[in-house]
């Protein structure tokens, strides 16, 4: 089955440059955005992420204290509420971050949400107390009722979710058919310049794992859409015998390590 994607940015943010590069551009800021994914068939639609938590003020305030006066999110059209119809058959959660299952709680339970085994377990348990993303009760009491995704699992023919971990435990990749091939949206992939820079995650929690899941995808001839690029288009990675790679966007090509 082939599925197109649709983009629908909920939010825009503003990072430190360490946080999106691993132990580079101290002193600059980086723009993302936030969006929903939305996957469209002859089957159906399937959501990817559920954008933020209804009040995002705390969560501001708490970035700006921790990160500077320019970090936090400013909302920009609807959130998940006018993308839940009566064709979703699935969301996909690629992590539990507040930005990303923030409006669970939205979705009926009636409609299935996927999500991480190790996350979930994580969200029970968490691994590390200091590193737990907070959630308002509502969305946490729907996250409770997710369908748990051990390692890949094909959700619906054409769309298979993967555990990967390296950004968080919740962390997962999308894999998607599209007529250009294999899409992949990965909670670690944050934006173009990070796969044409060849530099992981700067809030990775595995960076060498970063490397491994760009490389791995890379042999199979995935492109990414990086997931909070403002404007996402997809990057192809090509793989050259050495084990470096040149990363290709709609707007330039650069050679990475």
């Amino acid at each position: 089955m082939i599925w197109s994607v649709d983009i629908h940015t909920v939010a825009t943010a503003r990072t430190p440059g360490p946080e999106v590069f691993f132990q580079r551009d101290f002193g600059h800021w980086v723009d993302i955005a936030i969006h929903i994914f939305v996957l469209r068939s002859s089957l159906g639609a399937v959501l990817v992420d559920t954008g933020l938590i209804p009040d995002v003020s705390d969560l501001n305030a708490a970035m700006k204290r921790r990160k500077g006066p320019e970090a936090g999110f400013e909302r920009c059209g609807s959130g998940v509420e006018p993308l839940v119809d009566d064709r979703v058959a699935a969301v996909l959660l690629t992590s539990f971050g507040p930005y990303a299952a923030g409006g669970a709680n939205a979705v009926p339970d009636a409609v299935p949400i996927y999500a991480s085994a190790r996350g979930l377990s994580n969200l029970a348990k968490p691994e590390e107390p200091c590193l737990v993303h907070g959630l308002p009760q509502l969305v946490s009491n729907r996250l409770a009722k997710a369908r748990p995704v051990h390692g890949t699992f094909g959700i619906m023919p054409g769309i298979a979710m993967r555990e990967v971990g390296v950004h968080h435990p919740a962390s997962t990749a999308i894999e998607i058919a599209t007529e250009e091939g294999l899409l992949v949206i990965a909670d670690p992939i944050f934006t173009a310049d990070s796969l044409t820079r060849g530099v992981a995650l700067g809030a990775a929690e595995n960076a060498a794992g970063w490397h491994r899941l760009v490389r791995d995808y890379a042999a199979r001839g995935a492109r990414f859409l990086p997931i909070h690029e403002p404007v996402p288009h997809p990057v192809a990675v090509h793989l050259s015998p050495d084990g470096r790679w040149s990363a290709t966007t709609a707007n330039a090509r650069s050679n990475a390590t």
